[in-house]
């Protein structure tokens, strides 16, 4: 991928989010993880979170009982933020926080493997989406479970592409400009549904809210796309078999859960 000007941090944006995350937050984060794992699923299984942002559902998985979490996310700030929920849980003992990035194979064979290697909208920021998928996938246990979620691929690419570009060269005025005017969109759509337009900043469903979302759409670089039968025979050729798939339209992310039989030959 070519060189990009970057000057979004996802971590600082989810440190802010830190500043206002709720415990129904929380719990949304635990029931959305019960919804596609299923219920009791999580407990005394091992969970490695690849780029663990606000650390919300690294949370998630220690309060739902996973044996050992591992978190670890190349942004230092995203780090710092999902320290603190470390923090304030005690420290314990069963969940490492740390530093460290899906593409460097030297950290990448320290950590063993996994009964569950999860990557919320995270590998196709990496500037090398496929070769950040299979590393991801290698970090399966047999018997285990790979949940990943990624850019759909669609016609709005370029278009999409050059919007997040135009952001992170924008000044900082410029910047909020731009997350303004999103916004804007937000309430002038809900005012013709007849919606409180100045609610628009409303919880979503993985523990995350609207305005923090527009900021790390915007800011998000580098940028691939994947479509779902990329997707699907990239991980079969490597020995996965798809058990869940939640296909979005372009912007959006497509969610797959593939499984690691015991036995891939």
């Amino acid at each position: 991928m070519n060189q990009e000007k970057i000057t979004f941090s996802f971590g600082k944006n989810w440190q802010d989010y830190l500043n206002t995350v709720s415990e129904e937050e929380i719990d949304k984060a635990k029931e959305n993880i019960q919804l596609w794992l299923g219920s009791g699923f999580v407990s005394e299984k091992t969970v490695l979170d690849i780029g663990s942002g606000s650390g919300i559902h690294s949370l998630s998985y220690y309060l739902l009982g996973a044996q050992k979490i591992y978190s670890f996310d190349y942004d230092e700030h995203s780090v710092q933020a999902t320290q603190s929920l470390w923090e304030k849980e005690g420290c314990p003992k069963n969940w490492t926080v740390t530093l460290g990035s899906i593409l460097d194979s030297h950290f990448l064979k320290s950590l063993g493997q996994f009964d569950i290697v999860y990557s919320w909208g995270v590998l196709h920021h990496t500037g090398s989406m496929w070769e950040a998928v299979e590393n991801a996938s290698k970090l399966v246990k047999p018997g285990g479970l790979l949940w990943i979620s990624l850019y759909a691929k669609g016609p709005l690419y370029p278009k999409h592409l050059a919007l997040k570009k135009k952001f992170n060269s924008a000044s900082n005025l410029g910047k909020q400009g731009m997350i303004f005017k999103r916004i804007g969109g937000k309430m002038l759509r809900r005012l013709k549904n007849l919606d409180n337009p100045f609610t628009w900043n409303q919880k979503k469903g993985r523990g995350m809210n609207v305005y923090h979302d527009i900021v790390d759409w915007l800011g998000g670089l580098p940028y691939e796309v994947a479509s779902e039968n990329e997707v699907t025979v990239f991980l079969r050729e490597r020995g996965f078999i798809l058990e869940r798939i939640k296909v979005k339209t372009d912007g959006g992310c497509s969610i797959y859960v593939f499984s690691l039989p015991e036995t891939t030959g």
